[in-house]
């Protein structure tokens, strides 16, 4: 259980989603080399966030970069694009002074997709932030994919990468992004953990992994889908095998749903994430 405990701190933060506005507290990182909080765009050179609007007409030059398997768009794509690690020295240096297997890179998006990474793994790839497309019409920035009758919104920036398959879901493509904050491995995130149940230890590593970007458990977690225990579990209103079908095939059940069919997950890591969910129902965030 140690072991497991200590690998938790190389989990992914999760920050709740926000207005993404420019009024949120700032403050200086201190000497250590973990942060705490999460800070937004501000003069000092310590910020340890940045509000991507507002400095798109100071972006660097951008330079044309081929994504042979975009996950959003299913195909080959052209962008132009700035390594991500330019926009970090430029805009968020102290991110150097952090240690960065402890440092998360959280990405907020308007339409309330919030995931996040360990910044190490997002710099040991080729990684960009795309301002446009390239093959868009002249006179537009982007071209919006459509899911079912549903038009996707890629603008103002996306983040995209030239060497990861689009099959590894480890790593987040974050479109309609609109913030990039540090923050050290969450403390929310440690009370998801089943420090009591051995057992459950793979549901969490994998609700965390394909589902807490987009659901919160306990008020922790993205806010684009709806909160799956508080106040009432999902698993005591709804049946083990309706919860299954839906993740397979959300549109079956619900007209114009922005969730994707889960496909990439086994029946028993279907369950193994059921059973997490069973096992928070009885460990719900008191008021």
């Amino acid at each position: 259980m140690k072991t497991v405990l200590a690998a938790l701190g190389l989990g992914i933060a999760i920050i709740s989603c926000t207005d993404s506005q420019k009024s949120d507290n700032q403050s200086e990182i201190s000497d250590s080399t973990a942060v705490d909080s999460v800070v937004v765009l501000a003069p000092q050179k310590d910020s340890l966030s940045v509000y991507l609007p507002d400095i798109k007409a100071s972006l660097p030059e951008a330079q044309t970069v081929v994504v042979k398997e975009d996950p959003v768009f299913f195909k080959s794509k052209s962008y132009k694009a700035i390594p991500l690690q330019v926009v970090l020295d430029k805009f968020i240096p102290a991110y150097k002074r952090l240690d960065l297997k402890q440092t998360q890179i959280v990405f907020e998006c308007e339409d309330g997709y919030n995931p996040s990474m360990s910044l190490e793994k997002v710099l040991q790839k080729k990684s960009y932030l795309a301002i446009s497309d390239v093959e868009a019409p002249a006179g537009q920035d982007w071209i919006n994919p459509k899911k079912g009758d549903h038009e996707m919104k890629i603008a103002p920036f996306y983040v995209v990468y030239t060497d990861v398959p689009a099959k590894d879901v480890t790593y987040k493509w974050p479109y309609n992004l609109v913030k990039i904050s540090l923050s050290a491995a969450s403390k929310e995130l440690a009370v998801l953990f089943p420090k009591d149940d051995d057992t459950q230890v793979k549901g969490f590593e994998l609700f965390k992994v394909n589902c807490l970007t987009c659901h919160s458990l306990n008020k922790v977690g993205g806010k684009m889908g709806p909160e799956l225990n508080y106040p009432k579990s999902i698993t005591e209103y709804w049946q083990v095998d309706q919860i299954k079908q839906f993740v397979k095939a959300p549109t079956s059940f619900r007209n114009e749903c922005k969730m994707p069919a889960v496909t990439h997950l086994s029946d028993k890591e279907l369950d193994e994430i059921v059973n997490y969910l069973k096992y928070m129902a009885k460990h719900k965030v008191k008021v």
